[in-house]
């Protein structure tokens, strides 16, 4: 029943940005759009391709943690000056195409099993790059509407999301967390998406 949550959680996030998308029409942010919508391709066709193909459907969510950290490395570095930062980014996001495949032949297979060691990847990824769009912002006068830009409330949800479940995918083979798990997860949903949701509403074109 909880899986019926993320598709109309993450819509609603896109509708909520849909209707305030004059504040980021013209900008970069605006391809959180984009990725939105396809989080929700992901949510839905997940459990479908599983009931209605009779297949796993691992490979759909591993998929989304590639396009995930691709997204985020285009949009992090889109609002940093520092090249080397932008660098960094870029060699990590490499560094995870590669850390896939190795994955995938070595301990976890891209297809038939969800890629843990992967997901952490990407949640790490994400730490460093919401850190480094963070450390620029507190040495610029960014750090003074950080409550109106969009970004800010994008990365303050990212950075308690992943916060909060890289401990679960590390600690999940060597703890039973089958009865809380999903409302962890959930709990850690509505708080990224929540975060998002007031971006869009709280945000001035201005400053973002």
């Amino acid at each position: 029943m909880l899986h019926y949550i993320y598709p109309v959680l993450i819509v609603s996030t896109l509708l909520v940005g849909l209707f305030n998308r004059e504040k980021i029409k013209g900008k970069i942010i605006f391809s959180l759009l984009y990725f939105l919508f396809f989080s929700v391709l992901v949510e839905v066709s997940g459990p479908l391709i599983s009931k209605f193909l009779d297949i796993k459907s691992f490979f759909v969510y591993n998929t989304y943690f590639l396009v995930s950290i691709l997204f985020y490395n285009y949009l992090f570095k889109a609002y940093l000056t520092s090249k080397k930062t932008k660098k960094t980014l870029n060699l990590l996001t490499i560094g995870y195409v590669l850390f896939i495949v190795l994955n995938h032949f070595l301990m976890q297979d891209y297809y038939h099993s969800f890629q843990t060691n992967s997901a952490i990847y990407s949640g790490i990824f994400a730490i460093i790059a919401v850190g480094a769009y963070y450390f620029e912002s507190l040495n610029s006068d960014k750090v003074l509407y950080a409550k109106k830009s969009l970004l800010f409330w994008v990365s303050l949800g990212l950075l308690l999301f992943q916060i909060g479940i890289i401990p679960i995918y590390i600690f999940a083979e060597y703890l039973n967390f089958s009865g809380i798990f999903d409302y962890i997860l959930l709990t850690l949903n509505f708080i990224l998406y929540g975060c998002m949701m007031i971006g869009f509403v709280v945000s001035e074109r201005a400053h973002n």
